[in-house]
């Protein structure tokens, strides 16, 4: 990713729920100097969202890609999966040429200016897990370089905190067992570290275990699990 971002080459990174793509992204930009920007993308992400637009006075409002776009930095832009497709071919002259046009203005491109997008699928369309997400336009798709974004398993401990290495490794063991079984279910560090704080909170198990892991697993799958 970093390579990538570097070479002010857009990347693409894709990976499971909760595996700190975005985190990484801010990351990047620390490790490269460069401002950092980030917006989370929908169904409901418009055009004028990115680009911006003219208000009933005539004044113009930027998106949250103006300024990346004409003084430099990272965009981040994260579910780029979820977003509306249509939006993004709107994109497509911004991310490879030299000028974009906005609502106000044509804007030359800075030489600092790239893209990292976070997804939870390849941008093929749904798939069993992630059933919301959207095939993406391949001229959009080919403006990317992939970075496949597992979990870091290791790093998990850390986060959730090494007092709780038992109980880490039951969550990583049962998200495990959940793609052994092709069971549709989303255990990712987040839900590690979040139950975490509830044990230190002095929380029962049971209670963490229902609100952080099983999360409206059936007792069959349960049971399947174990």
């Amino acid at each position: 990713m970093i390579a990538l971002a570097n070479l002010r080459q857009h990347a693409y990174l894709v990976g499971p729920a909760g595996g700190g793509k975005t985190t990484a992204a801010e990351q990047a930009a620390k490790v490269l100097e460069l401002p950092f920007y980030a917006r989370s993308m929908g169904p409901a992400t418009t055009e004028w969202d990115l680009m911006g637009f003219r208000s009933p006075t005539g004044d113009y409002v930027p998106g949250i890609m103006r300024e990346p776009y004409e003084h430099g930095g990272i965009l981040c832009l994260d579910e780029l999966d979820n977003s509306n497709p249509s939006v993004l071919t709107s994109l497509n002259a911004a991310l490879d040429g030299q000028w974009a046009s906005f609502p106000d203005k044509m804007v030359k491109r800075h030489e600092d200016f790239t893209v990292i997008a976070g997804a939870n699928t390849f941008g093929r369309g749904a798939d069993r897990v992630y059933v919301g997400r959207m095939q993406l336009d391949g001229a959009t798709l080919n403006r990317f370089g992939f970075v496949e974004w597992d979990y870091d398993e290791e790093a998990e401990f850390d986060w959730a905190g090494r007092d709780q290495t038992p109980r880490v490794e039951w969550v990583q063991e049962v998200r495990h067992r959940l793609a052994y079984l092709h069971i549709r279910h989303v255990v990712g560090p987040r839900n590690s570290i979040r139950g975490a704080m509830m044990l230190r909170n002095g929380e029962s198990w049971a209670d963490t275990a229902d609100a952080w892991v099983w999360q409206g697993i059936s007792q069959e799958d349960r049971e399947r699990i174990r």
